[in-house]
């Protein structure tokens, strides 16, 4: 009796935080290919490359055979100039995507950031879901970049595209800011299978946040593609946790969206 094998999902960054808590759970559903700068030690379904991912045939060679790429690799942090994020979340996103394209990769999932929303002050409106860009950072400025690329290889044959704007995806809730924007693992996970998976995905952008007290954002559209949040942030607070009051009003940031990204002074680029 033949079983049908998994479909095989590249995952970029694979070895960081994000994308190592992620594995044991997409490893349930697909076969997994690794990429990232640090060496991986795959297990069963998985299979790994250590590489660069500014480099353009370790791109090509990664995404040959997969049928969907889960894109988290980048660069970030408040302090990061600008030309630092030329090759990892620029030149690196078009490979891939163009790569995706070559080889009719159907689904590519972007993970992108709340920081494209960053400088928006976090009284200033209800929910946050429709405002344009106000990216916070040389960060936030390379995700709107990478929302828009998507969108236009989505549009222009593939592959269907799935942005999840990430909000904080730490094991536990360290801040009041944190606490509207948190997203467990398992409900990343959820919100990726979507992107894989929906038919009616085509070029979508979505809110990777679980259930919380005063949230920043509504994630309507991916409520109305199935997402159902299974966990909530005020479950999960640090025992150190700091309310509003407790956060400095400057250096934390905790009246912007992207918080000390929207406190911290961009680098000159000159």
């Amino acid at each position: 009796m033949s079983t049908i094998q998994k479909k095989l999902l590249l995952i970029t960054g694979a070895a960081g935080q994000v994308g190592s808590a992620l594995r044991p759970l997409l490893r349930e559903r697909y076969r997994l290919r690794l990429l990232d700068r640090q060496p991986i030690t795959p297990v069963e379904d998985e299979e790994a490359i250590a590489g660069d991912i500014c480099d353009a045939a370790l791109a090509e060679r990664a995404v040959a055979g997969a049928d969907a790429v889960l894109h988290l690799a980048c660069i970030h942090g408040p302090a990061v100039k600008f030309e630092s994020t030329l090759g990892p979340n620029y030149q690196a996103t078009l490979q891939l995507l163009e790569a995706s394209q070559r080889h009719g990769v159907k689904r590519f999932v972007f993970a992108s950031s709340h920081h494209v929303l960053g400088q928006y002050r976090a009284d200033a409106a209800h929910f946050f879901d429709a405002l344009k860009p106000a990216p916070d950072s040389y960060y936030g400025m390379s995700k709107v970049f990478g929302e828009s690329a998507c969108a236009s290889y989505a549009l222009r044959g593939g592959p269907a595209s799935f942005v999840i704007r990430i909000g904080n995806a730490d094991a536990q809730v360290s801040d009041a800011r944190r606490l509207r924007i948190w997203v467990s693992i398992r409900d990343l996970a959820q919100l990726i299978c979507i992107g894989l998976e929906h038919p009616a995905v085509v070029s979508e952008i979505v809110y990777g946040v679980s259930n919380s007290p005063n949230p920043l954002f509504a994630n309507t559209r991916a409520i109305d593609l199935g997402y159902q949040p299974q966990d909530n942030a005020r479950d999960f607070l640090a025992p150190g946790f700091l309310d509003r009051d407790a956060m400095d009003p400057q250096s934390s940031g905790r009246d912007h969206v992207g918080g000390a990204y929207a406190a911290a002074a961009l680098a000159s680029v000159l």
